[in-house]
């Protein structure tokens, strides 16, 4: 084993605020993921259709909302912290302006997110309330374009990615599967309802993985620099745990996507398939968790720096 250096010793607050940052954006970019393509793209599910299904529609909508305002909260006031404890120690109107558009733009996007959560929990509330959030997500995560260089773009776009991926999944265990589970729809039409539901995430999961896999792989090529750094150094040691609980993430998703999902259609009344996939996927939830603190520990990590000759 290596020691490890005073220069690369972990600091405990910034990985915690790191964690933080993960949350916000699996809640925000999980609700916004589990909206526009799965919940707003499974055949019979929107406002207009009959009862029980735009009941089943609402009661989502609402619970994926609140997973989304509250990862607009928590995002707003991680960017707060972030501004009041500049590197530079300056005052936040200044902080704020020396930072220009990158600053400035997840200043609004983020409020804009806050708005548009809101307005769509309310009664009657305004048909564009999703698609301002939209529009603010997007924002969010390209907001490094300004800087003119395709390497800052890699960061975000691999945390939207995760995000797309394993937060949309959280909001359709806690919004989708129950509404359907406890609404008045037919019992003989519920299955194939949540195979609909559940083949809509997968296609999002799937897109979602391959984005996630070119940008880590970027991203690992970029801070690890020579190939031994993986066994000879504190950044390597957590890359390699990090990889052997995403490679079981991976396991288990593919796992609920070849072996459960075909299932579904034959569950009537939420038993046996469904209660199944549930389990599988909490334990999905519950590696990826593992994935993130494991990153945020990462990322607090000086990068290795290559041996001199």
């Amino acid at each position: 084993m290596v020691p490890i250096t005073p220069e690369e010793s972990l600091d405990l607050g910034h990985a915690c605020l790191e964690l933080a940052g993960f949350l916000s954006y699996f809640a925000l970019f999980g609700a916004l993921g589990f909206y526009f393509f799965v919940l707003r793209r499974t055949p019979g599910l929107h406002p207009s259709a009959p009862g029980p299904y735009a009941t089943v529609f609402a009661v989502s909508e609402r619970r994926a909302s609140g997973v989304g305002l509250a990862g607009a909260v928590l995002f707003l006031f991680l960017f707060a912290v972030n501004v009041m404890n500049n590197r530079d120690h300056l005052p936040v109107l200044e902080a704020l302006r020396n930072g220009g558009l990158r600053s400035l733009i997840p200043l609004v996007a983020g409020v804009l997110l806050l708005l548009a959560f809101s307005l769509s929990r309310l009664p009657g509330a305004w048909p564009g309330a999703w698609g301002l959030g939209g529009l603010a997500g997007i924002a969010l995560a390209l907001r490094n374009v300004v800087t003119g260089r395709w390497t800052a773009m890699v960061n975000p776009l691999h945390e939207v990615a995760a995000s797309l991926w394993i937060g949309s999944l959280f909001v359709l265990l806690i919004a989708g599967l129950p509404a359907i589970l406890r609404s008045s729809v037919p019992p003989d039409r519920r299955g194939p309802l949540l195979a609909d539901l559940v083949a809509r995430f997968s296609s999002l999961a799937l897109g979602a993985a391959a984005l996630l896999g070119v940008t880590g792989a970027v991203t690992a090529w970029r801070h690890l620099k020579y190939v031994a750094a993986l066994w000879t150094t504190p950044y390597g040691y957590a890359f390699d745990l990090k990889m052997l609980f995403v490679l079981i993430v991976v396991a288990l998703g593919a796992w609920n996507w070849r072996r459960m999902r075909p299932r579904l259609p034959l569950d009537l009344e939420g038993e046996g398939a469904v209660e199944a996939l549930r389990r599988s996927a909490k334990r999905e939830l519950l590696f990826a968790a593992v994935v993130l603190v494991i990153t945020a520990v990462l990322v607090s990590l000086p990068a290795p720096q290559l041996p001199a000759p």
